[in-house]
């Protein structure tokens, strides 16, 4: 009996230690604290692992209005565009992601766009100005992640240990019973 509960606690220990690490923020574009001189279309965010496709990215200028932008999760990059690049100022990115590991994770940070400005930007001759009819917008092709039922393996190693718990448990009683008769 002494043998099947040592098995079971190396066997637990074992499995719990090969639980994953949080998610966490790698890089970032524009990154924490940047001053950016150019204009700024997108957020880049990437993170040590996979994230989840609900996860959400919101961008805030000085005056806490939040500018909308396109949202695209691709395994651990996280991208917001902007239709028009934003303005001078200090913007502050949250995000919310749900990482690897099943567990919610967000973060904040800061930077800076300081661009000067031009006084009368004339249109240059090698770029003709086009007319809305000329212009064709080519379909963007996003991809579709596929979620899974089971938020992370953290879950399928529990319910694996606690079976293997109940199963040492019940063979020991057995052979327990058998020893005493």
């Amino acid at each position: 009996m002494k043998r099947i509960i040592s098995a079971t606690l190396i066997l637990l220990f074992a499995f719990s230690s090969s639980a994953y690490a949080h998610t966490g923020l790698t890089s970032s574009s524009p990154a924490e604290g940047d001053e950016i001189a150019e204009n700024v279309y997108e957020i880049v965010l990437e993170f040590n692992t996979k994230i989840e496709s609900t996860s959400t990215v919101k961008v805030f200028n000085e005056n806490n209005e939040e500018f909308v932008g396109n949202t695209m999760v691709n395994e651990n990059v996280m991208t917001s565009g902007f239709n028009e690049p934003l303005d001078n100022g200090t913007y502050t990115v949250e995000w919310k992601i749900i990482g690897a590991d099943g567990h919610p994770i967000q973060g904040t940070y800061s930077f800076m766009v300081n661009q000067e400005e031009l006084d009368d930007p004339a249109p240059s001759e090698e770029t003709p100005e086009l007319s809305a009819e000329e212009v064709e917008e080519e379909p963007v092709e996003q991809p579709v992640e596929v979620t899974s039922k089971i938020a992370s393996n953290d879950v399928l190693v529990v319910i694996l240990v606690i079976l293997f718990t109940i199963a040492g448990g019940f063979f020991g009683w057995v052979i327990g019973r058998r020893q005493t008769k």
